[in-house]
């Protein structure tokens, strides 16, 4: 499916790992091993697919005409394939962005995933993960001092440093939300979302 000729139609959900290359594929044209380095390099604290799951998901994406390819040629070297995102591959991207899950089902770092590729999306996309991840976060910490109040006397006390870690974890993500915050709110007002350039 050409760019030219996209569908009005978005296709069915993809896979957390398809929507985080399709982010990739969204910044620059690149080959399945740029993708990899770059994912290595920018998403691999948050979600760590690995080169043969990348060069998988450019299949699936190209078939469901998210991606295009163009074979370039490279001299004693076999051709190297190009990827870039095409007008339902942007869609596609901006929808998945857009949506808000106070659970997702691919864990909390769903919503950081978000956050990164929100310059695909209108500013308020972003804004609105945040808020979302806050309210995940307010959610979890409260629940793990719910628990840590109520372990029994006899329990290890190995339970509640692993509970104390993840209300730290929670609570400095917290402060992060709040520094984070203002800067969402002023892209919003001023309406920029360019993509990055190379």
């Amino acid at each position: 499916m050409s760019e030219e000729a996209a569908s009005t139609e978005l296709p069915a959900a993809l896979t957390t790992t398809e929507y985080a290359v399709l982010g990739l594929v969204a910044y620059r044209e690149c080959s399945g091993y740029d993708l990899a380095r770059g994912a290595a390099r920018g998403i691999g604290y948050i979600w760590a697919p690995s080169r043969s799951q990348i060069y998988k998901v450019l299949r699936r994406l190209g078939a469901r005409g998210l991606v295009a390819s163009r074979a370039v040629e490279q001299q004693g070297r076999p051709d190297k394939a190009l990827y870039r995102i095409t007008t339902d591959g942007r869609a596609a991207l901006a929808a998945w962005i857009e949506e808000v899950e106070d659970e997702p089902t691919g864990g909390p770092s769903v919503f950081l995933l978000k956050i990164l590729f929100a310059w695909a999306a209108p500013p308020e996309a972003g804004l609105a993960q945040l808020e979302a991840y806050r309210r995940h976060l307010e959610a979890t910490v409260a629940h793990f001092e719910e628990l840590a109040r109520g372990l029994p006397d006899d329990e290890p006390v190995h339970s509640l440093a692993a509970l104390r870690h993840g209300i730290a974890r929670g609570r400095i993500t917290l402060e992060w939300i709040e520094r984070t915050r203002p800067t969402l709110i002023a892209l919003r007002g001023a309406n920029r979302h360019a993509a990055p350039t190379s």
